[in-house]
């Protein structure tokens, strides 16, 4: 019975540590939208190419027909969902009308958005926020509210009134300094690219080659990684799931500043200032979304800090590897450089000594071993001249009179003149 017990207690010891390793490599996130997300299942279409890609997506969403992002304000269940903190990220998509009607761009978009996002960084400060750009209907038209006091112009097509909701979707990502995940603009690609349909019937929402197009450009957008080559075409032919991914890939990574795809990604950086074996540093890391930074230095001798502008002083000259590490709890940094650290440089000197003197004095010489001495009078005239050895630096003066002399040390690399008394 002891055995079964100690086999047990190993396995579930081993399932809770697999969970562990599992619940740190995955990544989760919720999407706020309506029907565009909810249609041909777009979060579950996320997660199958993540999967694909070796990577765990745990979503979740709410996603009511029709519904905008200031339904969701005052949605309970999305506020639960918020609430419920810890999310990598937020996929937040605007009812499909309301960007094009500047209006409710300005009066309840805008203001939505700034609010939410409030509010899911208050229980997930670490979260990063995704706009998702919807696409414009297959033929243009206008939009107008149910009422018709509030309309959009008349779009003369699918590219007119995309425009409007590119000029919409960027304004606010800019303004609240997140990422868009440009889907319309990935739709416009394929449609001017093809003959492809992307709509249903009714001409906005999405068939599945229009969701999967979707789904490729916001697995993009989240991992910053290519969609091409992924393995799971969600039904679709292999040729055409490719060429969707391509198209994806190719409107991602062609504007990563109009998509700010890098927006939550600190910037390390630093200067050195060396003086001998002492160097300072100055830190001018960056930081684009408003997430303090932290510092972890290591300077390539065993030492370390966290400070933002260290100073380190090396115990021994030689070459070293100093990196630096800049983070907020939305992303990291490093950048390193090659220092090479001197010697401590030693400050020349000579004296000599006893002064003032009697029979004679020694040199004492922090440099090279000196070479000859001249000793002048007071009137400028040589009186002595002896050359040096590295068996003895005393110079006898009994043969001089006392009085005021200058003594010229001459080395190998320098030359010094000093002030002598000699006192009898």
């Amino acid at each position: 019975m002891r055995t079964y017990t100690l086999i047990l207690s190993f396995l579930v010891f081993n399932c809770i540590c697999a969970l562990q390793i599992r619940a740190q490599d995955s990544t989760r996130v919720l999407f706020l939208g309506n029907s565009y997300t909810s249609v041909n299942n777009l979060p579950l279409l996320v997660k199958n190419l993540a999967a694909s890609a070796g990577k765990t997506f745990i979503i979740d969403q709410n996603v009511p027909g029709g519904y905008t992002v200031e339904n969701h304000l005052i949605n309970q269940t999305s506020l639960s969902k918020i609430k419920a903190g810890s999310w990598d990220y937020v996929v937040l998509q605007e009812q499909s009308q309301i960007p094009s009607i500047d209006y409710y761009r300005y009066n309840s978009m805008y203001p939505s958005m700034l609010a939410i996002k409030d509010s899911i960084l208050f229980y997930s400060p670490c979260a990063k926020i995704i706009t998702y750009m919807t696409w414009g209907r297959r033929f243009g038209g206008q939009q107008c509210d149910g009422s018709g006091t509030n309309c959009s112009p008349v779009f003369r097509d699918y590219n007119h009134m995309q425009d409007s909701l590119k000029s919409a979707y960027q304004q606010i990502s800019d303004s609240m300094k997140v990422q868009c995940a440009p889907v319309g603009i990935t739709w416009q690609q394929v449609l001017n690219d093809t003959s492809l349909v992307l709509h249903q019937s009714d001409n906005s929402h999405p068939n599945l080659n229009g969701s999967y197009l979707a789904a490729c450009t916001i697995f993009s957008t989240i991992t910053r990684q290519q969609s091409y080559g992924l393995t799971n075409h969600a039904g679709l032919s292999a040729p055409l799931a490719n060429y969707l991914q391509s198209k994806a890939d190719q409107t991602v990574f062609a504007g990563v500043d109009d998509w700010n795809l890098y927006i939550y990604q600190p910037i390390a950086a630093f200067t050195s200032n060396v003086l001998d074996h002492e160097v300072s540093f100055t830190n001018e890391s960056l930081a684009h979304v408003d997430q303090p930074l932290s510092y972890q230095w290591h300077f390539g001798d065993g030492d370390s800090s966290t400070l933002s502008n260290p100073v380190h002083s090396f115990a021994q000259a030689g070459t070293y590897v100093v990196k630096m590490i800049a983070s907020a709890c939305v992303g990291s940094d490093t950048t390193q450089k090659i220092l090479v650290i001197s010697p401590p440089s030693i400050p020349t000197a000579c004296s000599i000594f006893p002064n003032p003197a009697n029979q004679g004095f020694d040199i004492r010489w922090n440099d090279d071993p000196p070479k000859q001495v001249f000793i002048f009078n007071n009137l400028g005239q040589r009186v002595m001249t002896k050359n040096m050895n590295t068996a003895s630096y005393y110079v006898p003066i009994s043969s001089l009179a006392s009085g005021l002399y200058f003594v010229k040390i001459i080395g190998v690399n320098q030359s010094t003149l000093l002030p002598l008394i000699i006192h009898r």
